[in-house]
């Protein structure tokens, strides 16, 4: 189940950028995987891939914690069909709590023979809405973190739970912060 080839993929940023686009708090990056070999293996061995993406933003607190002011998650499936690799919105992506989650596009649906070309034209200019800009306070110091994983889409909770110690990921996760102050 755990390839050793796949601690030499890596997912790259690019790109990060956080700005007002139309009075919303917008997060735009893009995201490449370098070596597709693991990728190339797994989906070959009829795996279902899944990307997950969680983005949080928080105030920066001055002691311990950092409050969290908004979040929103995408999540989008990468499999194999005959001789073409798909991408497309998970279904199973978790219910928003409309409270602290903002309403944020779908990963496009792409699909195409070449692996390269169709991870490029999913992810490779992406854009996340973390909810009104008028969250933020001017003064403020905030954080933002945003998660990146890529594993085994077809994994059972109950089986990801019973072997917590077991990585499914096909590439690492990874996690990138950008601490700014409005």
């Amino acid at each position: 189940m755990f390839a050793a080839s796949a601690l030499a993929a890596s997912l790259d940023l690019s790109n990060l950028v956080l700005n007002n686009h139309d009075g919303k708090i917008q997060v735009r990056f893009g995201l490449s995987i370098p070596d597709l070999a693991p990728l190339h293996t797994a989906l070959a061995e009829g795996e279902v891939l899944a990307l997950r993406l969680d983005a949080r933003l928080s105030r920066k607190g001055e002691l311990l914690w950092d409050r969290q002011v908004a979040e929103t998650s995408r999540m989008a499936v990468l499999r194999k069909a005959g001789d073409e690799y798909v991408v497309e919105p998970s279904s199973a992506s978790p219910a928003p709590d409309s409270s602290r989650t903002a309403a944020t596009p779908e990963v496009p649906a792409v699909s195409g023979p070449d692996l390269a070309e169709v991870l490029r034209r999913a992810f490779g200019e992406m854009t996340m809405d973390l909810g009104s800009w008028d969250l933020l306070e001017r003064g403020e110091a905030y954080v933002l973190v945003l998660g990146i994983g890529l594993g085994r889409g077809d994994v059972s909770a109950f089986l990801r739970n019973a072997l917590f110690f077991w990585s499914f990921d096909v590439v690492p996760k990874v996690r990138y912060r950008l601490d700014f102050t409005y």
